[in-house]
């Protein structure tokens, strides 16, 4: 009965070898086949090396130089992720600074190096005068976004694309299925703010089926729209983003509501989220006094 016993222990500590490593070969297999998914969940490129432009056409020497930044930017991010915004070199437009804007959707600059180039000249042809031009390089990180979720369905609008100083902003926003809601403002002056959960509203998770308005008509936060001081005219956006519903966290552990911080703080912290979130940009334009 003994070597019975015995024998039959080696048989089940034997089959309970077995057993474990089946298990661990299960879960080797499985890991090997979601590996390239981490491997590629965040593509990166680094080193780009970009230029912009602007001439100072009806905009003050500070509006020229963000916008020569944001059209070395958008270079950085067309190289980056494969896309064209457009072709200009040098802008002349304000108007094409919404364009911009837009492009930071595409991709994020997480990281990047300014140098200033000598003021320059511009001259479209002999029979205009020459006027100043700022010219600008930079050398970026990009992240590009890889969805690891499924699509949240995004829409958002402004209650204008133009706003007169003093004029209150109203944004909506929809999804196809639940999520949680950021909403951040990308100001003239090149820094970005969460305006959106804050102390006072922190309920943000949008239906599938009711729209999420921000601010309420109840709300303790108003939206009022001006141009920074002596400009007569600002292009800005809201940065809106909603975040899978599953996902552990929330905005308000991630930033600091109705703060500032710099544009590449900003999308360097966006970027660690942005493979679960889904986002949309409203440019608009603020209209100072005539």
């Amino acid at each position: 009965m003994r070597e019975d016993l015995a024998y039959d222990n080696i048989m089940k500590k034997g089959t309970g070898r077995k057993r474990c490593l089946m298990v661990i070969f299960a879960i080797l297999m499985i890991f090997i086949a979601i590996w390239p998914q981490f491997v590629l969940a965040e593509k990166v490129v680094k080193n780009i090396a970009a230029e912009g432009s602007c001439a100072i056409v009806g905009m003050s020497a500070e509006q020229c130089q963000l916008i020569a930044l944001q059209r070395a930017r958008v270079s950085a991010i067309e190289q980056a992720a494969g896309v064209k915004v457009t072709s200009s070199t040098v802008v002349t437009n304000m108007a094409l600074t919404v364009d911009f804007i837009k492009t930071y959707a595409k991709g994020f600059i997480v990281k990047e190096k300014v140098e200033w180039l000598p003021l320059d000249q511009y001259q479209k042809d002999k029979s205009t005068p020459p006027i100043p031009e700022y010219k600008v390089r930079i050398v970026a990180v990009v992240s590009i976004p890889e969805p690891k979720i499924k699509p949240i369905g995004i829409k958002a609008k402004t209650n204008s694309l133009i706003y007169k100083n003093g004029e209150h902003a109203v944004i909506e926003v929809k999804t196809r299925r639940p999520a949680k809601v950021g909403i951040f403002n990308i100001t003239a002056d090149d820094k970005v703010t969460m305006l959106f959960p804050n102390e006072y509203e922190k309920e943000n998770i949008v239906s599938g089926d009711k729209p999420l308005i921000f601010p309420t008509k109840i709300s303790k936060v108003e939206l009022i729209m001006h141009t920074l001081p002596d400009h007569k005219r600002d292009v800005e956006a809201f940065f809106v983003v909603v975040m899978d519903s599953s996902y552990v966290r929330d905005f308000t552990n991630i930033y600091t509501p109705l703060t500032q911080m710099s544009f590449a703080q900003f999308f360097q912290t966006y970027s660690g989220i942005a493979d679960y979130c889904e986002d949309y940009i409203l440019a608009y334009e603020v209209l100072g006094p005539e």
